[in-house]
């Protein structure tokens, strides 16, 4: 009777791991951008490809309905809901970038520095400029805000008011400091999102968001930025290495 009840466990066991592996798999093709909003999720694809039984698939699809990431339907089947947007490590600007990707300020102004930031930005200054933006996907149905980025520098230098379109990391920081982009030092983690990101992003006070802190350096080694975003945890990764080419299913 004992072999039996360690039999049924592992059971158990090997049913739960198979569902966790075609969640993770399926969540990772959506985020990687190999998936893209609207795409139709064939069943017999999946099961062929990952190896795994239908109703372990079955499964964790009815997990990423929850998590509004596919959306299931009789007779139309199973669509990818939305599409993540990947920001590099080391970048502003996503891969695939697509069109109506826009950048907004919303705040510049000369601030009080405070020792943390002093010490980062490696100046003694007690007064450091304050910039913050806005990340949007402008489209037909609207603006959808997906992070915002608030960076310290040097009160001598001027930010630009207005960029027309979302420049990379690197371009950015060239014209604004005069010199190359070097090394960037990053920390991720994830966080619950304050009364007013929340407002910013327009989610709940609490919601999960990406938060990731830099340190700018030029070519010489100089910090030039110190900064904070706070990303969208539901519509943004970041990703390492360089941009993937999409596959078929």
């Amino acid at each position: 009777m004992q072999q039996d009840m360690r039999r049924d466990d592992s059971s158990v066991r090997g049913s739960t791991n198979q569902t966790r592996r075609a969640y993770g798999l399926i969540r990772s093709l959506i985020r990687s951008g190999f998936l893209v909003d609207d795409e139709q999720l064939v069943e017999d694809r999946l099961v062929k490809t990952m190896g795994i039984p239908r109703a372990r698939v079955r499964e964790a699809l009815q997990q990423l309905a929850a998590d509004g990431l596919v959306e299931r339907r009789r007779r139309t089947g199973t669509r990818v809901r939305q599409e993540y947007f990947q920001v590099p490590v080391d970048d502003i600007l996503p891969w695939h970038t697509p069109p109506g990707f826009a950048v907004r300020q919303t705040d510049n102004r000369v601030v009080p520095s405070g020792p943390s930031i002093r010490t980062r930005l490696g100046t003694h200054d007690t007064r450091v400029g304050l910039v913050e933006h806005v990340f949007e996907h402008v489209t037909s149905s609207g603006v959808e805000p997906l992070g915002v980025r608030m960076a310290y520098y040097r009160e001598q230098y001027e930010q630009p008011k207005v960029w027309q379109r979302c420049p990379s990391l690197a371009d950015a920081f060239a014209l604004v400091y005069g010199v190359p982009l070097g090394k960037v030092d990053t920390v991720i983690d994830a966080v619950a999102c304050d009364t007013d990101t929340a407002r910013v992003l327009g989610l709940r006070e609490g919601s999960p968001v990406l938060m990731r802190e830099q340190l700018l350096r030029d070519v010489e080694g100089t910090v030039q930025e110190y900064t904070f975003s706070y990303y969208r945890a539901d519509r943004v990764s970041f990703p390492l290495g360089t941009a993937p080419e999409r596959v078929a299913q």
